[in-house]
């Protein structure tokens, strides 16, 4: 069943209300009552769809999924949801450096973690003997570390070499002594 147009309108409006306004103001200034005004929407429809702003950015994570889905439905590298999340998070890199230490950030990030986590566990090839909850979360746990090393300390790094650092880490090239 599909969305009713309108109502993907509404919520498309606030998402993007969202990003404009974390650019502007930073997260924790906005108010449900700025994401009204930026939306052009009243406070009835915005509490129809959303409880709260932190539903609101927690839901704009189902953005993400379909992102990873069309990645992987359009390349034959079964890895490419990898690189295009990663060119989506360059892409809005802004957002997520706005977000970035403040309590929306850990929203965000924990979003984006289940949504990679139940993603890999789909389409992973298990070791014997290791649940596959298990292996999901640490592929899941090194990209989101890796992101935030990209963020915070290698801005300039294009996605495809992130992309890369993130096979190494995986093929076990970094083990402790």
């Amino acid at each position: 069943m599909s969305i009713d147009r309108r109502v993907a309108r509404t919520r498309a409006a606030l998402y993007d209300a969202l990003v404009a306004l974390i650019l502007r103001q930073g997260y924790d200034a906005i108010r449900v009552q700025d994401l009204l005004e930026e939306a052009n929407i009243g406070r009835a429809t915005f509490y129809a769809h959303f409880s709260s702003k932190e539903e609101l950015l927690a839901r704009s994570m189902e953005r993400v999924r379909a992102i990873l889905l069309e990645a992987v439905s359009d390349a034959n590298d079964p890895g490419g949801w990898r690189l295009a999340l990663l060119v989506h998070i360059a892409e809005f890199r802004p957002v997520y450096v706005a977000l970035n230490g403040v309590a929306a950030g850990d929203v965000l990030r924990d979003a984006i973690r289940k949504v990679v986590t139940g993603f890999v566990a789909e389409r992973l090839r298990p070791l014997p003997d290791l649940s596959v909850e298990l292996q999901a979360e640490h592929v899941a746990g090194t990209f989101m570390t890796l992101v935030r090393w990209w963020l915070e300390r290698k801005p300039s790094l294009k996605p495809q070499a992130v992309d890369q650092l993130f096979g190494r880490l995986l093929a076990g090239e970094a083990r402790p002594a």
